[in-house]
């Protein structure tokens, strides 16, 4: 039966009816006492008993609220500090303090399990008495707080407050040291009771009020109290940790140890603590774990590089990866080591083949000679390969182990960029400032023998045009490759060697996505003019078999090439050549035709880079007739023994109209594979105007077919005119019909060619930017110029100094008063 609820204007008689009620909520330890005063405890906290708590409080409450309100109208201003009740909150407040100073610690527990076993029981009891003191908390609390008194709270807060006021400020320093002291056991491996730190931390957060906002989150008791000593200490043991265990392991080791550690703290261990530790202790481990010992891992690199082993490379960039400001030292070194692997591999390569060169050398021959030969020598193939299986390696492990991160990227390029372009084949000790890198030559040579039909199946079979690009994109003188690349096209096209138009264009497209229209122009306008040459061919051939004097005889097989003079790579000189009376019909009328088709145009004769096939019937009886592949001059050469079986060499200078040195060029693969003899024989007898020279009949070789003008080399014409200078002044006339250029090297003409393209691409380059912004100071206008001509070269600074003076002259620049600017001139 419900017990008589006390007078509801009388407080003492009010708080003692609803102490035991209390006592029973929190769990009070002092009951057994209490029973022999109060039977009611007896009870078990049931709804009935719960209620009759919760009417005493309401109905003391509402007698006081009504009760000021009929008796203290006259003063509304005071009727706040005796609404519903705040006698009995004093009350509470006092009860609680007493209550929490009555705790005693057993003899065989630790703080750190005395606190938590009350703590749960408390906070449980306070939720429950919160609900008790509810109309207090909805009304009186409410009203206090919102009048601007702080100090009041609502009845769990005040639980909160009380336990920090009491339990915890007192002894916070002990429970913490003894959480951290747990820790430490759990981390040196030794198991531990998890459930009570996980408790005391929380709580931790719980007691952190804001006691202007009691909604909003305040972790400065966390912070203050768990947190500073927690990482402090984890910083304290870690050290330690990880000084000793260096001491006893290996680097490698110690990466898997901290990653071990790193992701033991930050997930398994990720239980104790708010998520507010998560960066601080990040920070914590990143110092004494990685910063800390960041030399040695950084001289370890080096040696993972070395071992190719991506797990353990993976592992180190991981870890590091931890702290951002890490990494560009670490990219840094990535960037040197690729780029000293690169050179070294070119090294490794020279020395090889400089081993087989000397090896097959004969003896007695001079070792710097063999040297400089093998360096001319050099396989593009092995050379191209050479340098992609670095970029490979380094590639593959950029991808795997640092995931293709942007500084690493970029320091994978900045290495292939360097190591490609200069290298101790690129740039041999000893080259000029202003030297370009063979790289570009050499790629141009390999992309020649990809897509050359003579080139061995073998040997192209592990070759492909993404090998071309990818060197491509690292040439830093990307006009120097197409400037060789274009010279070695042009012989495909004009020779027909190439393995398809197919894989001509594609190489063309892509060289185009790579850098630009611009860039390809030349080369698509040579691939044009093939084909406007084809169609050229097959309205010649219709035109000529509906003549009336049409033979094959007089009107042999042509193939005309008509080329654009400023596309082609091939420079016209003017030569002395009187054209065979065989061939005379075919070009008068490809001529007639052709510039009655297109008025206006001027057509000038390459006559060196004509080929043609003779078919020679000169073997043994029976035998099928053979066919050479010989140049115009050559052709014009051996013609002539068709109405002599022997001539002097005055007598082809005569009738072929040829110079001294083209006719001993050509000479000479005649008399090296026996089809002339020469008398008297000799380089000396080359050059006399009465020496003889004889065709060889009947004529013995192994093959039907043969290929004199490959014979045909400058180097020989060099000698030649060595000699002729010295020993036959009398045909100086002769001898000095050619220019000087026709005396240079392929390479030395493409240099020439090269300089004096990089001229006009950077006269045109700083007029473009002078007529954008009209005026600009010489080192903007310096770097602007670099900026632009990038994608084709890097030009020095003395270039672009001498195309401004050069604009200068012309007039489309003058300098400014103040001697550090230039303006345009419209």
């Amino acid at each position: 039966m419900t017990e008589v609820l006390p007078r509801s204007d009388d407080l003492e008689a009010t708080w003692n009816f609803i102490e035991p009620g209390i006592n029973q909520i929190l769990g009070h330890e002092d009951a057994n006492k209490q029973r022999l005063q109060d039977k009611r405890v007896d009870k078990i906290l049931s709804p009935t008993m719960y209620m009759e708590v919760y009417t005493a409080i309401y109905n003391y409450c509402v007698n006081k609220s009504r009760s000021s309100g009929q008796f203290n109208t006259d003063k509304p201003s005071n009727q706040s500090s005796i609404l519903v009740g705040s006698e009995i909150y004093e009350k509470l407040k006092k009860y609680l303090k007493k209550y929490l100073m009555s705790f005693v610690k057993s003899s065989n527990e630790t703080f750190l399990q005395f606190y938590v076993r009350h703590w749960k029981r408390y906070t449980v009891g306070a939720i429950f008495l919160n609900h008790t003191f509810d109309y207090m908390n909805r009304y009186w609390v409410q009203k206090e707080r919102s009048d601007g008194k702080r100090h009041i709270f609502d009845v769990n807060t005040l639980c909160l407050i009380t336990w920090k006021e009491v339990m915890f400020d007192p002894n916070s320093e002990l429970l913490v040291n003894e959480i951290l002291d747990q820790i430490t056991l759990e981390r040196d491996g030794t198991p531990i009771q998890r459930g009570d730190i996980t408790t005391s931390i929380k709580s931790f957060v719980m007691l952190g009020i804001d006691l202007q906002d009691l909604k909003k989150l305040n972790l400065n008791v966390y912070i203050q109290v768990f947190e500073k000593p927690f990482l402090l200490r984890t910083e304290e043991y870690y050290r330690h940790y990880s000084t000793e265990y260096l001491k006893t392991h290996t680097v490698t080791e110690y990466i898997f140890e901290a990653h071990t550690i790193i992701n033991r703290e930050e997930k398994n261990m990720a239980m104790y603590w708010d998520d507010h530790t998560r960066k601080p202790l990040s920070a914590t481990l990143n110092l004494v774990l990685i910063k800390e010992h960041i030399e040695k891992m950084e001289a370890d690199f080096v040696t993972l590089l070395d071992s190719r082993d991506n797990d353990k490379i993976s592992a180190l960039y991981n870890l590091l990866q931890r702290d951002f400001t890490l990494l560009p030292k670490l990219a840094s070194a990535y960037e040197e080591y690729v780029r000293r692997t690169g050179e070294n591999q070119v090294t490794k390569l020279i020395e090889a083949h400089k081993a087989s060169v000397i090896s097959n050398a004969p003896e007695g021959a001079n070792p710097k000679k063999v040297a400089m030969t093998a360096m001319h020598s050099f396989p593009p193939k092995e050379y191209i390969k050479g340098l992609l299986v670095v970029y490979s390696t380094f590639r593959e492990i950029t991808s795997i182990c640092f995931d293709n991160d942007v500084l690493f990227t970029k320091a994978l390029d900045n290495a292939c960029r360097a190591y490609i372009n200069d290298n101790e084949f690129a740039l041999p000790p000893g080259s000029s400032r202003s030297a370009t890198s063979k790289t570009s030559e050499m790629l141009a040579k390999y992309s020649d023998q990809l897509l050359k039909k003579a080139t061995k199946p073998e040997i192209v079979a592990d070759m492909s045009i993404d090998d071309i690009m990818v060197v491509f994109k690292f040439l830093t003188d990307k006009d120097v490759f197409e400037s060789h690349y274009r010279r070695l096209f042009a012989k495909r096209l004009i020779h027909g060697t190439s393995t398809c138009d197919e894989d001509e264009e594609s190489v063309i497209q892509r060289l185009q996505s790579e850098n630009s229209m611009e860039y390809t122009g030349k080369i698509t306008k040579m691939f044009q003019d093939v084909r406007l040459s084809k169609i050229l061919e097959v309205d010649f051939d219709m035109m000529i078999k509906k003549l009336p004097d049409y033979s094959a005889n007089k009107y042999p097989e042509l193939q005309p090439f008509v080329l654009a003079e400023n596309m082609w790579p091939f420079s016209y000189q003017e030569v002395d050549f009187n054209i065979p009376v065989e061939l005379e019909s075919t070009y008068t009328r490809l001529a007639d035709m052709y510039i009655n088709k297109h008025n206006g145009r001027v057509l000038k004769w390459l006559w060196p880079l004509c080929r043609g096939e003779l078919v020679a019937n000169i073997g043994k009886p029976g035998r099928p007739p053979f066919n050479f592949t010989v140049t115009l001059f050559q052709m014009s050469i051996l013609l002539l023994f068709n109405d002599a079986d022997s001539v002097t060499l005055e007598t082809i200078q005569e009738k072929t109209g040829l110079s001294l040195q083209n006719i001993a060029a050509s000479m000479v693969p005649f008399i090296k594979f026996k089809l002339v003899q020469q008398i008297p024989t000799g380089l000396e007898a080359l050059v006399k105007p009465d020496t003889q020279f004889k065709i060889a009949q009947p004529y013995k070789a192994l093959k039907s077919k043969i290929n004199f003008a490959g014979g045909v080399k400058n180097d020989i014409l060099s000698i030649l005119q060595h000699n002729s200078n010295n020993n036959n002044s009398n045909n100086s006339s002769h001898r000095n019909g050619s220019s000087n250029s026709e005396n240079m090297t392929e390479n030395e003409k493409i240099e020439k060619e090269l300089n004096s393209e990089r001229q006009i691409f950077l006269e045109a380059c700083i007029v473009r930017i002078m007529k954008a912004k009209r005026k600009l100071p010489h080192t903007m206008l310096v770097n602007e110029c670099i900026a632009q001509t990038h994608q084709r070269f890097n030009p020095k600074v003395s270039m672009i100094k001498r195309a401004i003076d050069s604009l200068i002259q012309k007039g489309y620049l003058q300098r400014c008063d103040d001697g550090e600017s230039y303006s345009y001139l419209a």
